[in-house]
């Protein structure tokens, strides 16, 4: 059983870091569009169209993208004012309660988000400048729809949600210990 545990483990953190180095693509993608836009308006007097636009769109895929893996990982801020709680049972208890209230208000986002993306398909909102080829685009619209992006983020937010649960039972199955990364494998600062 740890066997498969450690198996399932090593699998959710290879899923991660995969879906973080997506992020680690669209940020380079937000360099290579800005760079474009900035040679385009200074030299040649022609901005990128829609560039502004282009990197908005884009932030949300590195935040999103990279949400899983900072939570599986425990790589968000953290404010460490009792270290003495870090340890033992008291560690262990903590850890599970921040990840159960973590994942509870991320998946009460990601319901607000959804019914954020179905209104926007609805009401057939689309972005101002950014033109969506014929097969994503409305018929009435040459702009891509906004649902698109809304739906992505509260996905994102749901899979984030589900490795918050799955670390938090690896953890659980693991008593004593702690939700925290090991200590050697913290820098030193």
């Amino acid at each position: 059983m740890n066997e498969f545990l450690n198996y399932l483990e090593r699998l959710a953190l290879e899923v991660s870091r995969f879906i973080a180095l997506l992020a680690g693509i669209v940020l380079l993608w937000i360099v290579l569009v800005t760079c474009v836009d900035v040679i385009g308006r200074y030299f040649f007097n022609s901005p990128l169209y829609a560039g502004a636009e282009i990197i908005q769109v884009s932030m949300a895929g590195v935040i999103f993208f990279s949400l899983p893996y900072m939570f599986f990982k425990n790589e968000h801020i953290i404010v460490d004012l009792f270290p003495i709680f870090k340890k033992g049972y008291i560690g262990w208890l903590l850890g599970l309660l921040f990840l159960a209230i973590g994942g509870y208000s991320l998946w009460i986002i990601g319901d607000k988000t959804f019914s954020l993306a179905m209104r926007s398909l609805e009401d057939g909102d689309t972005y101002e400048y950014i033109i969506a080829p014929s097969f994503l685009a409305r018929e009435n619209s040459e702009f891509l729809p906004k649902v698109y992006l809304d739906t992505y983020i509260a996905v994102s937010i749901y899979f984030t949600v589900f490795m918050i649960y799955l670390k938090f039972f690896f953890v659980l199955l693991k008593p004593g210990s702690s939700a925290e990364p090991n200590e050697e494998n913290e820098e030193i600062g």
